[in-house]
């Protein structure tokens, strides 16, 4: 087993042998470019609650000469990180950046009749090194070997380096497939007999292969016309992909991810203004073979290297990516979100709902101090409740939520059943709740997160209330029952309130906040006597501590 690895079974991200959890940032693309730059933000990271950066490595800083390495920026931010306590996830910026080549070295972009870039269907050349091209393949697969070699050296003992993602948002942007020469010799080319097994057991939700020759040509496949050159894309980069990784991953054996750029989600009138900044509706509107869901059988099959394929999340209803890759995934986790209070409020439900190894909301470096409060709360949420969280992941005891105002989100967990809604009462006038509910014992449950209320539904018809309920604070990194939570707190025993301000209640009296946003509680059918087990659990918890 190496220093770092996915779980065979709960799919959960181990480092250095045990369960963990990202809080993760992503610098922004040129942050990394720069030691001298970075080095006064690590402080900034780990004082947020950050306990993982995602920074870009470039072919073109790496290998600014063909074979002549330099390697300096890497183990800056190797140092870096491990002054401050931090892990990091290093982004191989190679062939491909969010659909383009532009991290390529000089004397590659130099050389296109050496390295062949992409054509559209008239012939004009496209931003986009040849997945085709072994020229391309080779070069990107020995940059890529020569830095994780050198990971292996620098950070042996270490394990700073706990995943590295190849490539970044690879795909083809302007055309559903590539027509250069040697794309146009492989779409002639037969369908990788594995793909076409996969095919004609329903691999694809669009594309399928023939029954009538046992070897098909792409043309030959049945479906959408744009569809099938996206799953010819998708095959052609995962095998490149796999070509690189196999490479790198021989020198240095951490797990191994690739992200998307999305397509829209909302297909249809009611889609939101910014559907189209999503990714757009058609392959090469958004990156034609990147790896999304409904081609993840291509890059499965032709990239076993890759532990997991991973989106990242912008726009739209957050929980359907959300969704569609922890289906078609043993791991979740989202390298790229916005850092804005909208894009964090998703953060629990991915983990919660989804049961994601972490987020790393993006460009954070470049956020006021003011605009990093919501991620600072919520990291100092999940890093108080990490052991529960992670124990509670594989067996399912806990579930994530964000809701909007009037929205009601039933939520099922042991015996017992939960509405959540927004805290309408609050002030200020912030908008959604977000946060987690984990059962710790029959009847004893942990609610935390944001703006939310919790109300008890009825078991078989008998109603349920609060038997107890206190705020558990934030104590060098330990939670510690503080108050003992009743009377306006509960609702008089009906309600678990999760807010940091004073609320009012009939219009002229305010019940407190509270200060933690994490609360224990439990439960009880009040037709029937207080379970004595549920009692005891609190008593015992509370003394644990």
């Amino acid at each position: 087993m190496t220093q770092h690895h996915i779980d065979a079974v709960s799919g959960q991200l181990h480092v250095d042998g045990s369960p963990y959890l990202i809080r993760g940032i992503e610098l922004h693309n040129s942050t990394s470019s720069s030691a001298e730059y970075l080095q006064p933000l690590w402080r900034r990271f780990a004082d947020a609650g950050v306990n993982t950066v995602l920074a870009p490595v470039s072919w073109e800083l790496v290998e600014p000469r063909e074979g002549m390495f330099d390697f300096r920026l890497v183990d800056a931010m190797l140092a870096g990180a491990r002054r401050h306590g931090l892990k990091l996830i290093l982004l191989w910026f190679g062939s491909w950046k969010n659909g383009s080549s532009s991290y390529t070295p000089s004397w590659v972009k130099l050389a296109p009749a050496r390295f062949p870039l992409q054509a559209d269907a008239s012939g004009s050349p496209l931003d986009n090194l040849s997945p085709f091209s072994e020229a391309n393949r080779d070069a990107d697969a020995a940059a890529f070997a020569a830095f994780m070699d050198h990971l292996a050296l620098a950070d042996r003992g270490e394990g700073t380096v706990i995943m590295v993602q190849v490539e970044n948002e690879v795909g083809l942007l302007g055309s559903p497939r590539s027509h250069g020469a040697d794309a146009l010799a492989a779409w002639e080319a037969p369908v990788p007999s594995e793909l076409v097994t996969a095919l004609r057991g329903g691999g694809s939700p669009h594309v399928s292969a023939p029954d009538h020759t046992a070897t098909p040509t792409w043309d030959e496949l049945v479906g959408d016309a744009d569809r099938t050159a996206e799953l010819f894309m998708a095959w052609h980069y995962a095998a490149y992909i796999q070509h690189v990784a196999a490479a790198g991953q021989a020198r240095h054996d951490v797990p191994l991810f690739v992200n998307a750029w999305l397509d829209s989600i909302v297909p249809d009138d009611s889609a939101p203004s910014d559907a189209a900044v999503a990714g757009g509706q058609s392959p090469g509107v958004y990156p034609s073979g990147g790896p999304l869901p409904h081609v993840d059988v291509a890059w499965k099959l032709a990239a076993p290297s890759i532990s997991f394929l991973a989106p990242d999340v912008y726009f739209g209803d957050f929980g359907i990516p959300f969704k569609a890759y922890a289906d078609t995934n043993r791991t979740l986790f989202v390298p790229e979100m916005r850092a804005d209070s909208h894009g964090v409020s998703h953060t629990f439900l991915a983990i919660g709902g989804y049961g994601a190894i972490g987020v790393a909301p993006f460009g954070f470096d470049s956020l006021p101090e003011s605009g990093t409060l919501d991620l600072r709360r919520v990291y100092t949420q999940l890093a108080a409740l990490e052991s529960e969280i992670l124990s509670a992941q594989p067996e399912g005891r806990v579930r994530g939520f964000r809701v909007e105002p009037g929205e009601e989100r039933t939520i099922r967990l042991g015996a017992d059943e939960f509405v959540v809604r927004v805290h309408t009462e609050r002030v200020d006038g912030e908008a959604s709740g977000h946060g987690l509910l984990l059962q710790t014992d029959t009847d004893t449950y942990i609610a935390a997160g944001h703006n939310f209320t919790v109300d008890p539904s009825p078991r078989d018809g008998r109603p349920v209330a609060i038997l107890q309920a206190e705020e558990l604070v934030i104590q060098d990194g330990r939670l510690s029952p503080q108050r003992r939570l009743n009377g306006d707190e509960t609702f008089a025993g009906t309600r678990v309130r999760i807010a940091e301000t004073p609320a009012p209640m009939h219009g002229f009296m305010l019940t407190t906040g509270t200060q933690s946003g994490i609360v224990r509680f439990s439960v009880y059918s009040r037709e029937t006597a207080p379970a004595a087990h549920a009692a005891d659990a609190l008593v015992t918890a509370r003394r644990d501590r």
